[in-house]
């Protein structure tokens, strides 16, 4: 069966499986807003595309719970204070502050069984479809596993 499904897969590319509907926030956004749009979305990271489209970075949970930027506020306390009344200065704090690097990318037309490969070696949970620096969509082991099944 494992054989069956591996050859099955051989022509199958990264463009027969990617999701091309995904979140995306903009770097201009405040971190709250970025919050909200992954609480109501139910994920825990989004791609962050500029005004042309291209993609320039990821915004996770992570980057709302402990932001990698501080900045000194009027008052002297900083960005990531614990005080109720600063909020975290997540009203202050946009995505493009916080944001991480783009993070694992791959081609549309990589072969599947390569992608699956580099899940594995490198621990990926996603890869997100770039073209010319335009996000196309994303793809995760669930998705192959979706693919596995429908050629088993």
């Amino acid at each position: 069966m494992v054989r069956a499904s591996a050859r099955a897969l051989r022509c199958v590319t990264v463009r027969d499986v990617m999701r091309m509907q995904m979140v995306t926030v903009v770097p201009e956004m405040t971190v709250r807003e970025l919050a909200h749009v992954l609480l109501d979305a139910g994920i825990r990271s989004a791609p962050v595309l500029d005004a042309a489209g291209k993609i320039v970075g990821l915004a996770s949970q992570s980057d709302v719970i402990a932001p990698r930027a501080t900045r000194p506020r009027a008052d002297g306390m900083d960005a990531d204070c614990a005080s109720p009344s600063c909020a975290c200065g997540l009203a202050e704090l946009r995505v493009r502050d916080v944001m991480g690097p783009v993070g694992p990318t791959v081609s549309p037309d990589e072969p599947l069984p390569r992608l699956v490969r580099r899940f594995v070696r490198e621990r990926v949970q996603r890869a997100l479809v770039v073209e010319n620096g335009m996000l196309l969509g994303i793809v995760t082991p669930i998705d192959v596993l979706g693919a596995i099944d429908e050629a088993a």
